[in-house]
């Protein structure tokens, strides 16, 4: 099984382009785990790449390159590659057959606008599946909204003033309820922990700038992770070296006046709709939905939910991995031996805030629970089992009477399903894991 870890992309994206272009960009677009295929493999594809770069910019032809993507692949993105020195009313012709990257030769910036697309699918598509599992149980269910409010954007400008700086401010003022411009990183960071911006627009003057560390340390911020940041650069190169520090928005200065304020206002009503998609996966409840004591999901809620998610991995041919874990309490201080049940449920429920948002973590029994990732290959679930276990026993939990102090030993097992394994076969195969990987040291001894 380890030998195939690596060999299943976390995703196929089409290009359809030139292939010396091509050749180039399959290197990098491999080393971040994509596979890149021509046009004749569209089908299942996830993403489709068209590659205006360097030709006569026809909005004709891409609208007719993207229709047949799309009958192809319903479901994928489209990403339209250009040169930076096409003309507005180009771009925005474009723009209606897909999402625009200015790119010259460094690929960075177009491999985490991908990334960021296949998370916003992700958890697009988990919430539909949801809320079709919930409505399938038949049982009385609470769970939030799911809607993007269009209330005009609060917004935020931190650099050095400048002719971009109050190009930014110039195109923002028509859609603003308030635009606060400051200096430096650490203004930026009071102004985020006093204030809720939708939009933040950072102008760092190199790839070193504390501003690129204030939007990594944002990225990993719950309260701010959702709010959108935009880089403004000079060229596609220095782009790609904002991709490197961890940026993840980009816009051309030369852009600004007349791109700016729609792509502020498409990333914020994208970031209100995943928050509230978030939510609605948080906080799916009800009878039969959550096990009370852990907060993870009951085994019915996995036996509906999983069959679905099963039956759309075979569909769209996308990877799904499960993690099997174990949580055994011991006491940290001598006193009684009690079973620290309450730790252990304590425990449980921290496993929902170390996954993500569209996993679905589920007790099997009682001290053993079971995580479902979407789109995940085996590769990344044992990074996520690794995670789970380091939080959990780095953590220390109290009994219920504050006397003994608890930490969690936890066991894990990730496994990539096989297709056209169903759930339950799934649930098997992942403890059939995690009791052999717990058996192994055993084994090695004698």
């Amino acid at each position: 099984m380890h030998k195939d870890i690596g060999v299943t992309p976390k995703a196929r994206i089409v290009y359809v382009g030139g292939e010396d272009a091509r050749s180039a960009l399959t290197v990098a677009f491999e080393e971040a785990d994509y596979a890149l295929v021509s046009h004749e493999d569209a089908s299942r594809a996830d993403i489709g790449l068209i590659d205006l770069r360097g030709r006569k910019v026809s909005s004709r032809k891409a609208q007719s390159i993207a229709g047949i993507l799309r009958k192809s692949s319903p479901e994928s993105s489209i990403l339209i590659i250009v040169d930076p020195y096409i003309d507005e009313t180009a771009r925005r012709a474009l723009r209606r057959h897909g999402e625009l990257v200015v790119m010259l030769t460094k690929p960075e910036a177009l491999i985490e606008r991908c990334r960021q697309v296949l998370r916003r699918r992700n958890i697009a598509e988990e919430a539909g599946e949801r809320l079709k599992t919930l409505a399938g149980l038949n049982r009385l269910n609470d769970f939030p909204p799911i809607s993007a409010p269009t209330t005009n954007l609060r917004v935020l400008i931190a650099g050095e003033a400048g002719p971009i700086a109050l190009n930014a401010l110039n195109a923002l003022k028509p859609i603003t309820e308030q635009c606060v411009c400051v200096f430096s990183a650490g203004q930026a960071l009071r102004a985020v922990e006093s204030m809720r911006f939708d939009v933040a627009i950072f102008l760092p003057r190199r790839d070193s700038d504390p501003l690129m560390s204030l939007a990594r340390s944002l990225r990993r911020h719950p309260k701010h992770a959702n709010m959108p940041v935009i880089f403004p650069a000079h060229d596609p190169d220095e782009s790609a070296a904002y991709a490197l520090r961890g940026a993840m928005d980009f816009l051309l200065a030369g852009h600004i006046a007349t791109d700016l304020g729609p792509k502020a206002q498409l990333s914020a009503r994208r970031a209100r709709l995943l928050k509230s998609m978030r939510r609605f996966l948080q906080a799916c409840e009800g009878e039969g939905v959550r096990d009370a004591a852990s907060g993870a999901f009951t085994s019915a809620f996995l036996t509906e939910h999983g069959a679905r998610l099963c039956a759309r991995a075979d569909q769209s041919g996308r990877a799904l991995a499960m993690i099997a874990l174990r949580i055994e309490t011991e006491s940290k201080e001598h006193g009684e031996a009690e079973p620290g049940r309450r730790a252990l449920h304590q425990a449980a429920r921290l496993i929902n805030r170390v996954t993500r948002a569209e996993d679905t973590a589920a007790r099997v029994a009682t001290d053993t629970f079971f995580v479902l990732l979407p789109s995940t290959t085996e590769k990344n679930a044992e990074k996520a089992a690794a995670r789970i276990q380091g939080v959990l026993e780095n953590t220390v939990f109290r009994s219920a009477n504050d006397h003994l102090l608890y930490g969690v030993h936890v066991e894990t097992a990730a496994v990539a399903r096989p297709e056209g394994m169903c759930i339950e076969e799934c649930v098997a195969l992942a403890l059939t894991a995690l009791r052999e990987s717990t058996q192994a040291p055993a084994i090695g001894a004698s």
